[in-house]
């Protein structure tokens, strides 16, 4: 689980994002991505929050269970180095069943990357095939 500061907790908050943000997609992972809104958008230092999320097409209650763990786990270690005050859904594929740890987090880092969320130098990072 990630700490309380990194969840996107509220269900409209949730809908917010879906509705308002911008997407970027890979074969096994979607990132979704709004600024924060209300009391957050005035402290630009309040951490990015993340959401997961797993449709039924995922398959059933474990295999969306285990993507979305392996999901949390490949954002938990760049948690220090996202840019400030946006808020994330990041949606499994069907794909993202199947898959290693290590395809996960090379998704989910590029997809962080593309979006401009991961902060500072690509040095701080490592790249996706040093995983």
């Amino acid at each position: 689980m990630l700490p309380q500061p990194y969840r996107l907790r509220r269900p409209a908050d949730v809908r917010r994002v879906r509705r308002e943000g911008k997407a970027w997609r890979h074969p096994l992972v979607v990132l979704l991505a709004a600024p924060a809104c209300g009391e957050r958008e005035q402290d630009g230092r309040a951490p990015a929050r993340f959401a997961f999320t797993a449709s039924r097409a995922a398959g059933g209650a474990v295999q969306r269970n285990r993507a979305k763990r392996l999901l949390r786990e490949a954002i938990r270690p760049h948690l220090p180095h996202l840019e400030p005050g946006w808020d994330c859904v990041v949606i499994a594929r069907t794909e993202t069943t199947a898959a290693r740890q290590q395809e996960v987090s090379a998704a989910l880092i590029s997809l962080l990357r593309r979006s401009g969320l991961l902060a500072g130098v690509a040095g701080h990072v490592p790249a996706p095939e040093d995983l």
